[in-house]
């Protein structure tokens, strides 16, 4: 029977079974850019595990969303390897200067440590943190950069475009080094018990061509997806930013559970080439509609997504298509959250 009024665990674990449910997941995508809703700064926040906490515990508090989780970043792994990264006050993080800077300088590349590198230890402590904070009431996750994100950040992203085609041999070499980097993390990570999933956003075709992605990309994708699996027993989810479609398959292969696509794809589209093997997630547009729109222009977005996705084979997460830029109003997602209720309460009738 489906239950009225599941709470946000009851939901997620019931979702994660395939059985009932009362009404469609939410999962706004938030995170760094929401840290002006506890008056902190970015800069601060990147540095302490318990403003991470503090941010996870007080968004959930407001929102009830059905999942709370703690970011890496894109850059958090290039870092504890040796990049360079710029915290400001009130933005996300940003690269000053990569790891290495010659193509001759990979083989050298340093391994973290994630008990002591970087913000990875910071990192541990805030998920762990806000798990016993939240754990009973929430599901609670992690996310992490992708290899090819990554890497990006260990050696700039215009001298990876270039060196993939000229230095073919050196970039496999990297990525080895960057899925291993991944995996140290991973499995300090899944010691605490949580959900693990990816960002990708230099795996887009946008980016970069299906070949490439294959080439590169895909390889130390799978690494990390499979000691995901080994390490906690459950299969990740990935977010790829920009164009995806000509890799859904090959991404699908690799043994992920959940795909969210960016709002410039197609939920219909996704739902009918992949819906029947993995979770569709996604993809109100985080700035027109849900930064810059009204009250009508979220509730319109929403009930679109939720008529294209609700009926997806193995089960729809209604989110943004990318993170909610920073300064939106609490009260926006607040709106999508009440449209996500109203649209997307069981049985859905759109």
């Amino acid at each position: 029977m489906i239950r009225e009024e599941m709470t946000p665990k009851e939901r997620m674990e019931a979702f994660s079974r395939g059985e009932e449910i009362d009404r469609v997941i939410c999962i706004p995508d938030m995170g760094v850019t929401m840290v002006p809703f506890i008056g902190a700064k970015a800069s601060d926040y990147y540095h302490s595990a318990e403003l991470m906490a503090e941010l996870e515990i007080a968004l959930f508090r407001r929102l009830r969303h059905d999942s709370v989780g703690i970011s890496t970043s894109l850059r958090g792994v290039a870092e504890a390897m040796g990049a360079k990264v710029g915290y400001p006050d009130y933005s996300i993080s940003y690269l000053i200067e990569p790891a290495v800077k010659s193509v001759d300088e990979i083989e050298s590349l340093k391994l973290p440590d994630p008990k002591k590198d970087g913000i990875l230890p910071i990192l541990i402590e805030a998920i762990r943190l806000t798990r016993d904070a939240l754990m009973d009431e929430v599901d609670v996750g992690a996310s992490m950069s992708g290899p090819f994100s990554v890497a990006a950040s260990v050696v700039g992203t215009e001298n990876l475009m270039r060196w993939m085609i000229k230095y073919p041999k050196k970039i496999h070499t990297l990525m080895d080094i960057v899925a291993e980097a991944n995996n140290r993390y991973i499995e300090e990570v899944a010691k605490l018990g949580v959900s693990i999933g990816f960002a990708d956003p230099v795996s887009s075709t946008s980016l970069i061509s299906p070949k490439q992605f294959r080439e590169f990309s895909l390889p130390a994708l799978q690494k990390n997806v499979d000691k995901i699996k080994e390490k906690t027993g459950s299969a990740p989810s990935i977010h790829i930013c920009g164009k995806s479609k000509e890799i859904w398959e090959d991404v699908v292969n690799t043994g992920i559970s959940n795909f969210s696509i960016d709002n410039v794809e197609d939920l219909e589209e996704a739902k009918e080439i992949m819906g029947d093997r993995v979770v569709i997630t996604g993809n109100v547009p985080p700035v027109d509609v849900v930064h810059l729109g009204t009250k009508e222009d979220i509730f319109k977005s929403v009930k679109e997504c939720i008529k294209k996705g609700h009926d997806s084979k193995k089960g729809y997460i209604l989110s943004t298509g990318c993170q909610i830029p920073m300064h939106t109003p609490i009260e926006n997602i607040e709106m999508f959250m009440e449209a996500g209720k109203l649209y997307g309460t069981y049985p859905i009738e759109l």
